[in-house]
């Protein structure tokens, strides 16, 4: 049997352990997961998924309970992912990175019929009171199944909750039943704006995410053919489990799992594994690329450089030019599928520094002025969508979920972008994040903008800060490029020829480095406390 291309499979299936059921059959020994010593071939790996939702029926997970998990990136958590898909479950991430009670918040919000955990995680932290006290709090009425050891009186191991099912009685009526539409996966959104809501996605997000990424490949497909690619994001974001993961089992690729983001250890990994499309955040790459062993390891497997959430900044990308990487960059949010703009195959340095590409073609989308009006080219407004890739609502939250939408039915991203001639867009801002000094709006992304595009800037931050005088003004945080001496007079002065006086920061911090969120992100939640503590220490 011909080997089916990922387009094929996009075309004919529409869930995604299909996709892995087809490569089983189709190319039965080709790598689907490496982890350590542990490599498992796609018929492996696709016999294991039904292991684990078979697990999940005898336990008595029906269709549509919630099966929560507290895991790092490991075999594991695609498993019991991709079973529960099978089992017609929904899937809930817990970051391991939580503390306590936003463990207990999301698990109390989810109510989840099963609770799988891990009980330490590499850098030494044990959950084994967190599970406690959970399991007789929120997570009272569900089983815990725990990986790499049990709790005494209240946990079973994994190997044990498995050999469960390995008994049952042919279930293959329960197997494979749900729809495109059908709920799959919670994904619990940041809380940048109050509590973290849970979006429900559904198998049709999976997808769109693979559908809109093609978009950047067209005429390139060759880059993507039996790729392998390193995942070490939070399993409970969508990065991790569509961008990263989905996306490479849908064109049969390999997924090498890493539990924590480590510089040293990506570019030893890449080596070792071949790894060929190297993606993360902008920060991450940075961090990749400016590690003292960039110079002694072999990267020649790598073909693409992806990133998202925020363009490349210039010194880095003009680090990368001319090595034969092909670049990838995307934007997007949990709630639209994860990906909603992408680069053109052909996007130049301008365009790969400066904008977050143009909209893909699976969903559909509008940019809107405050009232609703379309915004003219050159115009800043809201990025608004409505399609497959969007959340079926936020779980159990009938009144968010209505806020989240426009009458007619398209949802607010909060997104502000610029319309640039040819149909790119600027991202400028988070609507949240945008702040008035002076009584003029200041979108933190352009200024921080303004000044990568000064050569010693490697990546910058900017938040707003109370000011007596003008309400808000903002703070520039900022890491030098390799080898670069910058202060403060310089960046005002660079930022001034730039920006409108209002934009331009206030204080400009020089850091080494940026306080990151799980995900790669900057914490900008961090930098106002530091804010907070410089201002007191005055």
């Amino acid at each position: 049997m011909q080997m089916p291309a990922g387009s094929d499979l996009v075309r004919s299936i529409e869930r995604l352990p299909d996709a892995v059921a087809a490569y089983a059959e189709a190319a039965p020994d080709r790598e689907a997961i490496i982890f350590g010593d542990l490599h498992l071939s796609y018929s492996e790996f696709d016999r294991e998924i039904d292991r684990y939702a078979r697990a999940l029926i005898g336990a008595g997970i029906a269709t549509g309970d919630r099966v929560a998990m507290i895991v790092t990136p490991r075999p594991e958590f695609m498993l019991m992912l991709l079973g529960a898909m099978r089992a017609g479950a929904v899937w809930v991430g817990v970051n391991p990175k939580y503390r306590r009670e936003e463990m207990r918040h999301v698990l109390g919000d989810c109510q989840p019929k099963l609770l799988v955990s891990i009980l330490q995680d590499p850098a030494g932290r044990r959950y084994d009171d967190d599970l406690r006290d959970l399991a007789c709090d929120v997570a009272a009425s569900a089983p815990l199944v725990t990986i790499g050891g049990i709790l005494e009186g209240i946990s079973q191991p994994l190997d044990a909750f498995l050999a469960a099912g390995d008994g049952l009685a042919d279930v293959t009526d329960r197997l494979n039943r749900t729809s495109r539409r059908d709920p799959v996966s919670i994904v619990y959104t940041s809380g940048s704006t109050g509590k973290p809501k849970g979006a429900v996605l559904s198998h049709d997000s999976f997808f769109h995410s693979y559908k809109a990424l093609a978009e950047t490949f067209v005429g390139h497909a060759h880059l993507r053919a039996g790729h392998r690619v390193i995942c070490n994001l939070p399993t409970n974001h969508v990065g991790c489990q569509s961008d990263v993961c989905g996306n490479c089992l849908i064109d049969g690729g390999t997924i090498v799992f890493m539990e924590t983001f480590d510089p040293a250890g990506v570019l030893e990994t890449t080596e070792r594994e071949k790894i060929t499309i190297l993606g993360g955040l902008p920060l991450m790459h940075q961090a990749v690329f400016d590690h003292p062993d960039i110079a002694r390891r072999n990267l020649g497997s790598v073909k693409v450089i992806a990133w998202g959430g925020a363009p490349m900044p210039a010194p880095l990308l003009r680090r990368l030019e001319g090595k034969g990487y092909f670049f990838s960059l995307h934007y997007g949010l949990t709630e639209g599928g994860s990906i909603n703009s992408v680069n053109p195959p052909d996007a130049d340095f301008t365009l790969l520094t400066e904008t977050i590409g143009h909209h893909d073609h699976n969903n559909a989308y509008r940019v809107v002025d405050p009232d609703g009006a379309p915004v003219s080219e050159n115009g800043i407004g809201e990025v608004q969508i409505k399609g497959p890739g969007v959340m079926l609502g936020y779980f159990n939250n009938p009144e968010a979920t209505a806020a989240a939408f426009t009458a007619d039915g398209w949802f607010r991203t909060g997104d502000q972008v610029k319309v640039l001639p040819g149909g790119n867009w600027r991202f400028v801002g988070r609507s949240v994040e945008m702040f008035k000094s002076g009584g003029y709006n200041v979108y933190p992304r352009e200024v921080e903008l303004a000044l990568e595009e000064h050569p010693g800037v490697a990546a910058a931050a900017v938040i707003p800060v109370a000011d007596p005088r003008y309400d808000e003004v903002g703070w520039a945080f900022v890491i030098p490029a390799p080898g670069a001496a910058i202060d403060e007079v310089m960046l005002r002065s660079f930022a001034s020829t730039r920006l409108a006086n209002y934009k331009v920061p206030k204080s400009f911090q020089i850091r080494e480095a940026l306080p990151l969120l799980p995900i790669g992100k900057v914490d900008k939640h961090a930098l106002r406390d530091e804010v907070r503590q410089l201002s007191v220490a005055r």
